[in-house]
């Protein structure tokens, strides 16, 4: 028990210095991008060269981009991520009324991707006949081959809320996964022998498939919540949903240093949290 919460510790120390590398890194990317700390206001010749100068060290990092590191990782410890250059409010105030919103199309997203995608697959398994296996495939083909963009219009088009546009991504995905990991569980020997000792095809299913399927799906459960995060910040700025998707593309068009580097902040947190707390149940299993 005390070596599992030295590895726990261990990872969680790892996961907090991975979101803090990915958000310092997105920082120095928006920094040396082209383009960086040119203002169109600058362009306005009404303005004197005072506040010209006003506007242009509003784009500037202090000391330094190491100066501004320095600064970001002080005001962590502190709960301050700054103030947005674009919005000109309190980033942690921002993060606090989007995130919910993202949180929510996430979680609805991922669960209705799973519910779809397990029942497909399971179906496919149970009965393995060709017209559904082919259908099953040409549907989610389909799917797969539609563009985040595409995915996205359709859902302003219909006004459908962003979790389907989520779910839409991810179903596809997740039932070739599944499909294939609940055959290969269903072609075991041990499936074969109890299905020559005459044993009904739903008790071979969720007595010797599924528990032989439920660590590999476990693991891929981690993996599509980091899917159904990626796919919801194009979705939400597309369809011009109030989330972290919206608010991630403003920043990157506006170069929002202090707002882009949190929301990059976020999402590693979020991705790595999610993969860790996977990763941690599956070594916890009996």
């Amino acid at each position: 028990m005390n070596q599992w919460i030295v590895k726990f510790a261990q990872k969680l120390l790892l996961l907090t210095a991975l979101a803090i590398v990915g958000a310092l890194l997105c920082a120095t990317m928006v920094r040396f991008a082209p383009g960086y700390g040119i203002d169109e206001r600058d362009l306005d010749f009404r303005l004197s060269q005072s506040s010209r100068d006003a506007i242009r060290s509003e784009h500037q990092l202090g000391g330094g981009l190491l100066h501004y590191y320095g600064s970001y990782i002080a005001g962590l410890f502190h709960g301050n991520l700054g103030t947005s250059a674009f919005l000109q409010r309190p980033v942690a105030g921002l993060l606090k009324e989007r995130a919910p919103l993202t949180a929510r199309a996430v979680l609805f997203g991922l669960v209705t991707a799973w519910m779809a995608a397990s029942l497909l697959s399971l179906l496919t398994i149970r009965f393995q006949t060709w017209a559904l296996e082919y259908s099953a495939t040409a549907m989610t083909g389909l799917l797969i081959a539609l563009p985040t963009a595409v995915v996205a219009l359709l859902c302003l088009y219909l006004r459908a809320p962003v979790f389907l546009g989520i779910a839409v991504i991810l179903l596809p995905k997740l039932f070739r996964y599944q499909h294939n990991i609940l055959a290969q569980a269903n072609a075991q020997p041990f499936v074969l022998a109890a299905r020559a000792r005459g044993l009904s095809s739903n008790r071979i299913l969720f007595h010797h498939v599924i528990p032989v399927a439920w660590h590999p799906l476990l693991a891929l459960f981690g993996v599509s919540a980091s899917m159904a995060l990626g796919a919801a910040i194009p979705l939400e700025a597309l369809s011009d949903s109030p989330g972290m998707g919206q608010l991630a593309w403003q920043a990157a068009l506006n170069r929002d240093l202090p707002l882009l580097t949190s929301i990059t902040l976020f999402v590693t947190l979020a991705t790595v949290g999610v993969n860790f707390l996977a990763g941690t149940l599956h070594e916890r299993r009996p």
